[in-house]
């Protein structure tokens, strides 16, 4: 697997490969799922656009055998601060270390592109795998957390968990 700097070309399979790892049927088994939230896009293509040319941010892809199989993003919010999101692995690879892998070139680059001293992630309060999965790997609780933000059925927070990474 190589993990690389996202480009235009990457867009549209890139958008599918997040959309099946948060929503739908083909998610309902994985890590990243959204079960209970709206079945409409996840991210657009539009935004992915937008993040390509951000200075504050940085779009990865994982590719194995030159297919996109996952994502992460990397956006410095405050100095010293990076927040890592859309970290993604297609269903299909979900459980083969893609997931880690992205997450240790996240916190990586973090350091790297936005002289990160820590970074920030935010995990549904009801993920209770995930959160175990990201403690496992350094991250700590917060006090933060914020309502998700569209109208559901079923209310939701984001939890908000911080690494201190090592320059």
């Amino acid at each position: 697997m190589i993990i690389r700097q996202a480009v235009p070309s990457d867009l549209d399979v890139l958008q599918a490969v997040i959309q099946r790892a948060y929503r739908g049927h083909s998610a309902a088994t994985g890590w990243s799922h959204e079960g209970e939230l709206p079945e409409g896009e996840r991210v657009s293509r539009g935004d992915l656009e937008g993040l390509l040319g951000a200075a504050n941010a940085v779009l990865s892809v994982a590719e194995i055998a030159g297919r996109v199989v996952g994502s992460s993003l990397v956006v410095a919010v405050a100095p010293g601060q990076g927040e890592i999101r859309l970290v993604s692995g297609d269903p299909a690879v979900q459980g083969e270390g893609v997931g880690g892998q992205l997450l240790r070139h996240a916190e990586v680059l973090a350091v790297e592109a936005f002289a990160a001293s820590h970074v920030i992630i935010e995990v549904l309060q009801h993920r209770s795998r995930l959160i175990a999965y990201y403690e496992r790997r350094g991250y700590q609780r917060t006090d933060g957390s914020r309502p998700y933000p569209f109208q559901l059925k079923v209310p939701a927070t984001f939890l908000t968990y911080r690494k201190e990474l090592l320059a």
